[in-house]
């Protein structure tokens, strides 16, 4: 209702619509004059005789002027099917006063009045959509008013069961890819989950969307025992079919020298094992605790493998981890003896820009790749991750890379519920830093969209097309693949293409350290690095490290002893002279780079 009013109002005077019987000085929803004439307010969702009340600001609220209002009935229809199975999505076509904030909602039938479960807003569409609940029995579609809950229509359908059905390999190895067909209503988030056997319902542990495909691929888990293959409803993770596996050893070995010496000097080890996605050989000291690695190869990429030893000498295991839980398949002993040099430190900075150089400058693109899916709308703080992420990219545009650098913008998750939809927001072009800040601060992350990280890192190829030298690719994100596809791979297609990219992927607020494993992993198959951002301050600091061109030490035989970001931390070598290639454009060299034990030193490129 538009309510126009004249006269003096005081500071606080407001308008409310009441019943006329109210005593004086109570007031319902209301509006202060000092908002405009006229204020707005809605009419009460029960019909009847009512009172617009002009009440002052005062102690007491005395009422300044009333009007009479008579509040006429509203109707409502529904047209819903008379079944469905549970879980499945109904169309619910319907008519009525579309007031603000009405909606449609299902319930199990005898719920009280003004209760609700799911629900849809009206004004989302016609028809709109609800999801049947997952519990067979008899339920009513209701129209409520936005205001008082009042149900203007209902509407009985009846909710059958669902079965579902599954097939597997029952006695997979620890870690092994597992195929798991499925029979199910492939529901709406539907989805396969291993757990240990005796999981409570509706626990799960990694899974695998049913839409992403039949079969569903699930890895093992990497400790022996007994496990079930459940498959779980998409809203209230109900079992509808459990099939027991029984999950067996792997075993592995890992041989090298009895000794090294200290200071990154390469030495090279064997290894038997399951070899299963992003395993690896790491060297680390004896007495440090399981699930802790040092230096490290993956075990894809062959026996024998190239390690670097510590700088530090000392008692050492060589280890084989696996990929998901790093756990350790087999150690052998190694001691580091002392190195002819004691480590010094470099540091590799640029005389402009404040010691840094973003990849994309001089040549190149850089293009940031953006998670707005549902989980970013969790809080880190006090407020939440999308926010912070926004202010993060918005200071990378504004202070960081250098105007007319060519920068895209692609984001996911911000358009589409329950969808794998990813959208490039700026094409690839000179970066004009208002333009990026108005972009940035647009974006919304919407809550149940998915996490398409392959599709997204796949339209990298259109998106840089015809741009030259490296492009720089940063992936911001706080959850993993969810739409089916095989970031690792996706990332390998690109670089087999011949397109010059280094994927660098920052992990947001993650506390899995198995998805930090797979994150690194997808980041070395591209090139790049993976930066760990826990809050705030270090996402603005992994940000700002991933656009900074990469550089690599190399000792006088030609070995990579270390390497970092223009303008990054220092890193240790042993003492002696190096030479530092900075992968800028151009690239740039610096030989003869002396480093002193227990010194610092700044290697400026010019």
């Amino acid at each position: 209702m538009t309510i126009g009013w004249t006269g003096a109002a005081g500071e606080r005077d407001f308008i409310s619509i009441v019943p006329p019987d109210l005593p004086e000085g109570r007031y319902a929803k209301y509006a202060y004059t000092s908002s405009g004439n006229p204020v707005k307010l809605l009419a009460p969702d029960k019909p009847g005789a009512y009172e617009i009340r002009w009440l002052s600001g005062e102690k007491g609220y005395p009422t300044r002027a009333t009007v009479a209002l008579t509040v006429l009935p509203v109707q409502a229809t529904l047209d819903v099917p008379a079944q469905a199975d549970a879980g499945q999505t109904i169309e619910v076509s319907w008519n009525g006063p579309n007031n603000p904030r009405d909606f449609i909602t299902i319930v199990p039938k005898g719920t009280p009045e003004r209760k609700y479960a799911k629900y849809v807003y009206a004004n989302t569409g016609n028809p709109v959509k609800l999801p049947a609940p997952d519990e067979a029995g008899e339920y009513e579609i209701r129209y409520l008013t936005g205001q008082d809950y009042l149900t203007l229509a209902a509407a009985p359908v009846l909710v059958g069961a669902v079965s579902a059905s599954l097939e597997a390999n029952t006695n997979p190895a620890a870690g092994e890819s597992l195929s798991i067909r499925w029979e199910g209503p492939n529901n709406p988030r539907d989805f396969i989950t291993v757990v240990p056997a005796g999981t409570p319902e509706r626990k799960y542990a990694k899974y695998s969307y049913t839409d992403r495909g039949n079969p569903a691929v699930l890895e093992a888990p990497d400790e022996p025992g007994e496990y079930e293959i459940r498959y779980l409803t998409g809203q209230e993770y109900r079992t509808l079919a459990s099939l027991k596996i029984t999950v067996g050893a792997t075993s592995a070995t890992v041989d090298g020298p009895e000794s090294v010496k200290a200071g990154r000097v390469p030495f090279e080890v064997t290894w038997t094992g399951p070899d299963n996605r992003a395993d690896f050989i790491t060297i680390i000291k004896r007495n440090e605790q399981d699930r802790k690695y040092g230096n490290y190869a993956y075990t894809r990429n062959g026996s024998p493998l190239q390690l670097l030893s510590p700088l530090e000498p000392g008692d050492y295991e060589l280890r084989y981890l696996t990929g998901r839980d790093y756990k350790t398949l087999a150690a052998k002993p190694i001691t580091v003896t002392p190195g002819e040099g004691a480590p010094g430190r470099l540091r590799v900075t640029s005389i402009v820009q404040g010691g840094a150089v973003p990849a994309g400058s001089g040549g190149g693109a850089v293009e940031i790749i953006l998670d707005a899916s549902g989980s970013m709308l969790q809080r880190q703080g006090s407020e939440r991750r999308i926010e912070i992420a926004k202010r993060t990219l918005i200071a990378l545009t504004q202070e960081t890379i250098p105007p007319g650098t060519t920068f895209a913008l692609r984001v996911f998750g911000h358009k589409e519920a329950d969808s794998c939809r990813t959208d490039l927001e700026m094409t690839a072009g000179p970066l004009d830093p208002a333009a990026a800040a108005l972009k940035i601060g647009s974006i919304q992350a919407m809550n149940l969209a998915k996490t398409p990280i392959a599709a997204s890192l796949a339209a990298v190829l259109q998106d840089l097309r015809g741009h030259a030298g490296e492009k720089i690719v940063v992936l911001v994100t706080d959850g993993e693949e969810t739409c089916e596809g095989d970031p690792a791979e996706t990332i390998e297609a690109l670089r087999e293409a011949g397109v010059d990219v280094r994927v660098n992927i920052v992990g947001f607020a993650i506390d899995d350290e198995g998805l930090k494993s797979q994150f690194r992993y997808w980041a070395e198959v591209g090139g790049g690095g993976y930066f760990d951002a826990a809050d705030a301050d270090q996402l603005g600091a992994s940000l700002t490290q991933a656009v900074q061109a990469p550089y690599e030490v190399y000792d006088d035989q030609g070995r990579i002893v270390a390497n970092g970001v223009v303008g990054g931390a220092e890193v240790e070598v042993p003492s002696g002279v190096y030479v530092v290639r900075a992968r800028t454009q151009p690239a740039k060299t610096k030989a003869g780079v002396e480093v002193k034990a227990g010194e610092t030193t700044l290697v400026p490129l010019d």
